[in-house]
């Protein structure tokens, strides 16, 4: 049986949410000053990434659950596009990078359709796990197309089936000692996923490339502040807490104004903080929304949910009138809440 409730909220208009359980790329217009409607602030690599996706959607290896993400795995500054065809367990990501006028394509990478990234010392971590072994690249994108800093093979997880154990690095068959030293500078990294942050779906792909990467340009001087203030805070009760947390931005209500929304973990019951602007004040949101440590949003109805094992729970700020059970989920989705690690690097990513 489905339960629906409601929670009351003041922002800059009274509004309701609902729910239910079951290469340094200038700006052409906009300055960090703020500007009103992110759809006014251009890049030159929207329109290469547009018809690229395009053109992927055209061809046999498009599926409805094909996603991308819009994302700067390469420290310049300027977002690389990445492909996701699906999310079978040997699915590649496509890395598509825009330069001098020209798209190039970097490589193919990850398993599930995804990949992790560490921000801070700018380094891929492809790794798979199979039953008692794990394999795994370490790479880099400083100095152009993919850079093979490690690979790495264990099948110390076997050892209980009988199987004969083997330590590799870069191919090379090494004591345990010697493994373990080789993978500690990569064993702890603070990653986030990369690869399926957005559906194909028209709207989508309108918000990846003209909203994902233009909020920073939105928010005027002092709303920055107010939101670096909130992450630092933050940094420091996560650091306490040992938890993985990050941060992202999303409108969650059409007014083109993002939220600032702060994720405690990655594990699969950790929740997101959600935080609006009313004036100049940044105030926290009633409750936590989400799991996984992300939010699940639609962009063409406006509502964000969390899927779980045990049922789907949808809100909506935009829509006093939403009602849980009359939404049909429409085939733009994204994923927020983890896009900037919650830490120094995170915050200077988005501000600096």
């Amino acid at each position: 049986m489905k339960k629906i409730s409601r929670i009351f909220l003041l922002a800059a208009a009274a509004a309701s949410l609902s729910g239910c359980s079951d290469k340094n790329d200038k700006l052409s217009t906009g300055k960090l000053s703020g500007k009103s409607d992110p759809e006014s602030i251009t890049y030159s690599w929207q329109t290469p990434y547009e018809e690229k996706i395009g053109e992927f959607k055209a061809s046999d290896a498009y599926t409805e659950i094909s996603a991308f993400d819009i994302i700067d795995i390469t420290g310049d500054g300027s977002p690389e596009l990445i492909i996701s065809p699906n999310s079978d367990a040997t699915t590649k990501c496509l890395i598509y990078s825009y330069s001098d006028d020209s798209l190039s394509e970097l490589g193919e990478i990850g398993n599930f359709g995804s990949f992790s990234y560490c921000p801070v010392t700018n380094v891929i971590k492809d790794e798979f796990h199979g039953n008692g072994f794990v394999l795994g690249k370490i790479y880099s994108l400083s100095n152009g197309p993919l850079n093979t800093l490690l690979s790495y093979s264990d099948n110390s997880d076997s050892a209980s089936m009988g199987a004969e154990i083997y330590h590799e690095i870069n191919g090379e068959n090494i004591s345990l000692a010697e493994y373990e030293e080789a993978i500690a500078p990569y064993s702890d990294l603070n990653t986030i996923e990369v690869g399926r942050r957005f559906s194909m779906g028209e709207n989508a792909v309108n918000y990846g490339l003209r909203y994902s990467e233009s909020w920073k340009s939105v928010l005027n001087s002092d709303r920055q502040k107010l939101c670096r203030e909130k992450l630092q805070a933050e940094i420091a009760l996560a650091q306490e807490e040992e938890r993985n947390a990050a941060f992202d931005f999303c409108d969650l209500n059409g007014d083109k104004t993002p939220e600032l929304i702060i994720s405690e973990n990655s594990a699969p019951e950790s929740t997101c903080t959600v935080y609006y602007f009313s004036g100049e004040q940044l105030i926290q949101m009633d409750g936590t929304y989400g799991a996984n440590g992300v939010l699940s949003f639609d962009t063409q109805q406006y509502v964000f949910f969390a899927d779980k094992e045990t049922g789907s729970t949808y809100w909506s700020i935009a829509n006093s009138a939403f009602l849980a059970d009359e939404y049909k989920k429409s085939d733009s989705i994204i994923i927020t809440g983890r896009k900037y690690p919650l830490n120094d690097s995170g915050i200077s990513a988005v501000f600096n």
